[in-house]
């Protein structure tokens, strides 16, 4: 019998909330590796355009399991350092975990948590153009802008945000976020991840 997989410990806060977060990180990279597979793979087929934009929500599906467990869990259990200004706006801040730090450690993938405070309405609209994203609303609302080609030139489409929302697309999207009244949390999934200070990571258009 393994005690740590049929008891819980009640004597190590510290030890059980590392054992609470590990596996919610573990979970949610394998869900967006997934998703990331499965969408780049309907891309190839002729089934989604290359510079595709997805939303659904994490409580509608039973696919995603517990994946709104595993959001608080890394919200309320994880002492992730928040560095700002993030991207240049004084208002977002952001930490990284790294898969190599917690899968495996070959692995090229992160994912970033990041935090808007409300009022952060001047993130200009922008592309990731050597890697893709998956977004998971896991505190608050705000607004998702993309930019989608019409026929009659570039549109942009607003989606309103709440808890759980997760949003897939490639890289390449054109896209902002805004948060006009409450805070945002958001875990954002980077494959691969391109280190933050690299000026591919991010192009304002």
């Amino acid at each position: 019998m393994h005690s740590q997989s049929t008891f819980e410990l009640l004597t190590n806060s510290e030890t059980t909330d590392r054992r609470i977060w590990q596996g919610a990180l573990t979970r949610l990279f394998q869900t967006c590796r997934t998703l990331m597979e499965s969408m780049n793979a309907d891309v190839q087929a002729g089934l989604l355009p290359e510079t595709f934009c997805a939303r659904s929500n994490v409580f509608d599906h039973v696919e995603f399991g517990n994946l709104g467990d595993d959001l608080r869990s890394l919200t309320d259990h994880y002492p992730l350092a928040l560095e700002s200004p993030f991207e240049g706006v004084a208002t977002i801040s952001g930490g990284i975990w790294q898969a190599s730090d917690f899968c495996e450690a070959n692995a090229d993938d992160a994912l970033l948590k990041l935090c808007f405070l409300a009022g952060t309405v001047d993130l200009p609209m922008h592309s990731h153009n050597y890697s893709d994203r998956v977004i998971l609303v896991a505190e608050g609302t705000g607004v998702f802008e993309s930019q989608s080609s019409a026929q009659d030139g570039q549109e942009v489409v607003s989606t309103e945000l709440k808890l759980g929302d997760a949003l897939v697309f490639a890289r390449g999207t054109v896209h902002t976020f805004k948060v006009p009244s409450t805070n945002l949390v958001l875990l954002s999934y980077h494959s691969p991840f391109i280190p933050l200070a690299d000026p591919r990571q991010y192009t304002v258009v």
